[in-house]
């Protein structure tokens, strides 16, 4: 990882240089009476502490920031809480208002926003109603939205007459704002769970997106993009760990573009359709990234970025490291090529604590098969910090025993956990798997029936609920691995072996397949020493694991 120096663009000089500063609670009990006292070029700048308030810049470009903008402490951001629950009209329960024309001169600073609900509005393209920007709403305005903390907001409110609800996090609309170094998280929209650019063309970069979810209307758990003829510029960003009911579990293009480049996308979830990014290499023109499943253009990789424990940090062998855009224009603040994701670039800064562990394992009933007869639990971290499993109890121990456990999985990663049958006789036997863990306490059901094994015409075989992609075992390995794939119902299934660089290597699969579980061979005798990457297509389905072979 190479060294970090923070870069504040907004520092007590620029602060000190306003026209005058609006000191909040000092002078003044709420951010909005410094604001509505404030002129054109003033600052309102606010003490640490909890402010109850849906505040609206009503048309002045002024600066509203936290003491972070002063010295840089990230404390500060975390501390400062403008809390968004309580609006005064429900209709407007945006965190933060900038819907008056303001320009770039208009600065949000160093806060974490909470709690905010959305603003109902009429959208000006369709004459519709909708709910949009927990977070903040910027409408027909330009300003710069930087080191912020955006988290458990919702804009999914839907009474009668409106026609959607989106943008948890954030709503630009028919705008040109700049969105740096924030943390856009674990907020929910009915589309655009993080972020909604509708008719915009943001600069959105250095920024987390993790762990935001919605998508039902419109798809785009992370970010979402609409308007014919805009473009959203987004590079060294982090999308990850997010999830959508429609396609677009990461990004979504519904319409316009999007540009970028050393963003990473992985770990996105989205129930049908995409699961990364939703749309085409015109419309989401991508290079230099680091994208789950692949992406056409120059530069693009398909690997784990190999995080470390917390904040998304790289590791030194991580291959995002040094691939970034390779125009000296992006290198990085030591002078070398730009990394990808947030902690790249020239505007590189460290962020104040964010997210957490989120394990997910399925509910549906595994099969135990093969020699010794076991059965394969996949494990997800869905978050941004490293999951710690501290231990793996089964109820009552009769029947069942554990074999190979994970105790940590990196975020946005998943590996495996193996439990064993015992002898348990001619008769189908239940028990509950427990898994400790600083997420929180986890508990899984076990079933293992006679027809696992194909031993008796008397039960019927257990079809799974859900298309499921089961841990490659082994993994890693040193010849051969199986892939394991659940089927709901019969199929057509496409696996397919890449490279880091995204070149296929090798088909494994193609044809359909019976509702069922069915075993994939990969033989990689042939191949060099690397990690690869298996993507599996079956319907609409799209999921991608990451293999690592060594000779």
């Amino acid at each position: 990882m190479k060294t970090l120096r923070t870069v504040l663009t907004l520092l007590s000089a620029v602060v000190l240089a306003q026209a005058e500063t609006r000191l909040v609670p000092e002078t003044y009990t709420t951010i909005q009476a410094g604001i509505g006292a404030a002129n054109h070029g003033d600052t309102v700048l606010v003490a640490e502490g909890t402010y109850v308030e849906n505040i609206n810049f009503r048309g002045k470009n002024i600066v509203v920031c936290s003491n972070y903008a002063i010295d840089g402490n990230t404390d500060h951001i975390e501390q400062t809480i403008i809390e968004g629950s309580q609006p005064a009209n429900a209709d407007t329960g945006s965190c933060v208002l900038i819907i008056s024309g303001e320009d770039s001169t208009a600065q949000l600073i160093g806060f974490t926003l909470t709690g905010g609900t959305g603003t109902k509005f009429t959208d000006q393209s369709d004459n519709l109603l909708y709910v949009e920007g927990g977070g903040v709403i910027i409408e027909e305005s330009n300003p710069v939205i930087a080191h912020n903390v955006i988290r458990n907001n919702e804009a999914t409110r839907r009474p009668t007459g409106v026609q959607s609800a989106g943008g948890g996090g954030i709503r630009a609309g028919y705008s040109a704002p700049t969105i740096r170094n924030n943390v856009i998280i674990e907020n929910s929209g009915r589309y655009g769970g993080g972020v909604v650019f509708f008719f915009a063309d943001p600069v959105f970069h250095n920024n987390v997106v993790a762990m935001n979810s919605g998508g039902q209307d419109y798809g785009g758990g992370g970010v979402w993009i609409g308007g014919a003829g805009h473009n959203s510029f987004a590079y060294n960003n982090d999308i990850v760990g997010n999830s959508s009911t429609l396609t677009g579990g990461g990004v979504r293009v519904f319409a316009g573009t999007m540009t970028g480049h050393s963003n990473i996308i992985w770990g996105n979830r989205a129930n049908s359709g995409a699961q990364q990014v939703a749309g085409t290499s015109t419309s989401a023109n991508l290079d230099y990234c680091c994208v789950q499943g692949g992406w056409n253009g120059d530069g693009n990789i398909n690997v784990y970025p190999e995080f470390l424990a917390n904040l998304l940090i790289l590791a030194p062998s991580s291959p995002c490291i040094d691939t970034g855009n390779p125009d000296a224009e992006w290198n990085d603040q030591d002078g070398t090529r730009c990394d990808m994701g947030y902690l790249g670039g020239q505007s590189a800064e460290v962020m104040p604590n964010f997210g957490g562990p989120v394990i997910y394992m399925s509910s549906s009933y595994v099969p135990f098969t093969g020699e010794p007869r076991s059965a394969w639990f996949k494990i997800e971290n869905r978050g941004t910090t490293e999951l710690h499993i501290d231990s793996v109890l089964i109820s009552s121990g009769d029947w069942f025993e554990l074999g190979v456990v994970p105790t940590q999985i990196p975020p946005v990663w998943n590996d495996s956990l193996q439990v064993i049958s015992l002898n348990g006789g001619d008769v189908t036997v239940y028990d509950t798997l427990l898994v400790y863990h600083n997420d929180a306490t986890s508990q899984y059901p076990l079933r293992r029936a006679i027809s696992d094994e194909g031993t008796s015409a008397g039960e019927p075989v257990m079809l799974p609920s859900s298309f499921e992609v089961l841990p490659a075992f082994p993994n890693p390995f040193n010849s051969s691995t199986t892939l394991r794939v659940a089927l709901p119902e019969e199929q057509r299934v496409t696996i397919s072996i890449y490279d880091v660089l995204g070149r296929e290597v090798g088909q494994i699969a193609d044809e359909s397949y019976a509702p069922g579980y069915h075993n994939f061979v990969w033989n990689a005798q042939n191949a060099a020493s690397g990690s690869y990457v298996a993507r599996v297509i079956a319907g609409q389905h799209i999921e991608e694991m990451v293999l690592r072979y060594i000779k």
